[in-house]
């Protein structure tokens, strides 16, 4: 497998290990790796694009930029710009996350996003992502030693699957995974939103978003969460659309119901 051009981002940020290891992959696949990262971290900014203020790029070497905005943002910048000249690249690679986006956090997800943006102009993407036990201890050797035969795999079958998949690593020896397995998202991780309130040093209110989480309590056997705890790569596709299409078709496709607009209250006299 020998690609002309990829183009790498990620959500945590120019500087994130992960995004070198994404880097060293995509150089043993293309000739050409382009990256657009974003400037500083953007996780949890899912496919946000921003509209209200401009977008500030930063050359960081030969092919490598930063982004004043989110993952999305980036893959625009590289396609509508004349930075890469008007080529556009075979693949996006998105990442490598440190920590895994299974479950709930999908949809939330700026690695995600930045595939899901790439795909809505039918290029091929994958995002990449590390479980870790550790948070402080930064290890993608699962990564490292599986990710080209991921990704080489994955492209291959292209014309039969096509290729906008979410990737996630299990944390264990490399020696130890058992393959790859195809998943599907299946919720039940997140519980409940929590809003954590601290207060400046003005004595004024502020909160941190966090969530209730469970990963443990996503059992479903083809879930990705069961596949990262089997120790098995999870491989989930993603669409661009956000049609329920089994909704639709229970509905009725162009089936029409007639509406009652509501009754205007009475109104009383004053004489």
């Amino acid at each position: 497998m020998k690609l002309e051009r990829i183009v790498v981002t990620n959500d945590d940020g120019i500087d994130a290990p992960g995004l070198a290891v994404a880097e060293r992959l995509a150089a043993t696949l293309a000739d050409e790796v382009w990256v657009f990262a974003p400037a500083t971290d953007q996780s949890g900014m899912a496919q946000a694009l921003s509209m209200h203020h401009p977008l500030r790029v930063r050359e960081h070497g030969p092919r490598r930029h930063s982004v004043t905005g989110t993952p999305a943002d980036c893959v625009m910048v590289a396609l509508g710009t004349e930075l890469m000249g008007g080529q556009r690249p075979d693949l996006v690679l998105s990442g490598v996350n440190w920590g895994h986006n299974l479950s709930d956090s999908v949809m939330y997800s700026g690695t995600v996003g930045a595939a899901v943006a790439a795909a809505h102009f039918d290029l091929p993407a994958i995002a990449l992502s590390q479980a870790f036990t550790d948070r402080a201890v930064f290890d993608f050797g699962v990564t490292e030693t599986w990710g080209r035969a991921v990704v080489a795999a994955l492209w291959a079958a292209r014309h039969e699957h096509g290729c906008a998949w979410n990737i996630n690593f299990p944390m264990c020896d490399p020696d130890a995974v058992n393959g790859l397995r195809f998943t599907r998202q299946v919720g039940g991780s997140m519980a409940a939103p929590r809003l954590v309130e601290q207060r400046d040093s003005r004595g004024q209110s502020y909160r941190w978003m966090a969530f209730e989480r469970g990963l443990e309590s996503v059992d479903h056997a083809h879930s990705d969460a069961a596949a990262l705890r089997a120790d098995y790569v999870s491989a989930m596709p993603l669409k661009r659309e956000r049609c329920d299409e089994a909704r639709l078709a229970a509905v009725g496709v162009g089936r029409e119901w007639t509406l009652r607009a509501r009754q205007a209250p009475a109104t009383r006299g004053t004489g």
